[in-house]
């Protein structure tokens, strides 16, 4: 069975997690060493309202634990999880924050613009494609026309041509070569 001393007591005198004792242990752990706990998830976090998340979400974990361990020095014990907790969050707000920057900064980009060069360059692209897709089979121009130009997934194709999605899978394989090679030797 998992214990915890009572502060003020020896540490010799164990008190069970699963008694009542428990709760009123871990209410006055919370209780007298909060604000010591905050403080030192704040040096880590440079924030006190998430400081308070992490000391609240460790005493939840403390609590949830019930008879599982142990526990010899339950401050110490806190301490370790709220620093560890500290931790995961600050790496967490790290990773989410890069993430963030990235979609910040294209936000930022401008807009491409398109002259009447570059809008002649994409009808002739048009063009050509649209000569490369008649070339194929309806099927295959069809698969290539639902997944690449009206945006459904290959499982749909599928079910709108009554074939498996492999088949799918394989005649879009074929367009996109085609496509790609008269492309290709177009441009050359």
């Amino acid at each position: 069975m998992g214990t915890f001393h009572r502060w003020g007591e020896p540490a010799g005198t164990p008190v069970s997690l699963a008694s009542d004792t428990r709760n009123n242990g871990l209410d006055s752990l919370y209780a007298t060493h909060r604000r010591v706990l905050i403080d030192a998830a704040k040096g880590v976090l440079g924030c006190r309202a998430r400081a308070e998340d992490v000391v609240h979400d460790a005493f939840l974990k403390l609590w949830e634990s019930g008879d599982r361990h142990a526990i010899e020095d339950p401050l110490r014990y806190l301490f370790r999880m709220v620093r560890n907790l500290s931790i995961d969050r600050l790496r967490r707000q790290a990773l989410e924050g890069r993430y963030s920057a990235d979609e910040d900064a294209l936000d930022e980009l401008p807009a491409p613009q398109s002259g009447p060069e570059q809008r002649a360059i994409g009808q002739l692209e048009w063009q050509r494609l649209q000569h490369a897709l008649g070339e194929l089979p309806e099927r295959t121009r069809t698969v290539f026309t639902m997944s690449q130009l009206e945006g459904y997934s290959q499982r749909e194709v599928a079910t709108h041509l009554s074939a498996s999605p492999t088949l799918v899978h394989f005649l879009l394989r074929d367009a996109l070569s085609h496509c790609r090679s008269r492309l290709d030797t177009e441009a050359a």
